[in-house]
């Protein structure tokens, strides 16, 4: 179960990981945050007027991304192609060789599959427990970086096995 006063910290990361596409169920099971709870942080981002919450929105635009960044390089490509020789200006070339190469990149990545980046998750993590450890618990905070590389060492392990590095 997640501390209390965690939510800030939590919320948002629940928040991300549901943006890039994991389940409440993953979610509940990773961050220790009951299926309720995060429903209700999840619900109370919609408004009333609105068919869905802004998790599902997010969710939804960074889904469509990068078909709409193709979108957007093919309108742009045609666009220039039909001018005329060398009335394209270079700035304009410019903008085309970066979106291209971004669609290159969002693609590779696409292909990787969703997920999300559990080391940033983990080292959040663990920068929120050393705040909290440091207000509240001094001892705590002892022993935590007494046995710190121990504690990493596993991570890395258990990520490496489970093919999540």
């Amino acid at each position: 179960m997640a501390e209390k006063g965690a939510r800030p910290q939590l919320e948002l990361v629940a928040r991300q990981m549901f943006i890039d596409g994991q389940s409440l169920t993953a979610i509940e099971i990773a961050l220790g945050v009951s299926r309720q709870t995060l429903s209700v942080w999840k619900g109370q981002t919609k408004k009333p007027s609105d068919e869905f919450d802004e998790w599902d929105k997010a969710r939804a635009r960074k889904a469509t991304f990068g078909l709409r960044m193709e979108a957007l390089l093919e309108r742009e490509l045609t666009f220039a192609e039909e001018r005329e020789a060398g009335a394209i200006e270079g700035g304009t070339l410019d903008n085309l060789s970066k979106l291209g190469a971004l669609v290159v990149k969002f693609r590779a990545q696409d292909s990787q599959g969703a997920g999300y980046d559990k080391a940033k998750v983990f080292l959040e993590n663990l920068q929120w427990m050393v705040a909290w450890l440091r207000e509240n618990d001094p001892e705590g905070l002892k022993v935590l970086a007494a046995d710190f590389d121990a504690m990493t060492m596993q991570f890395k392990t258990e990520c490496m096995n489970n093919g999540n590095a």
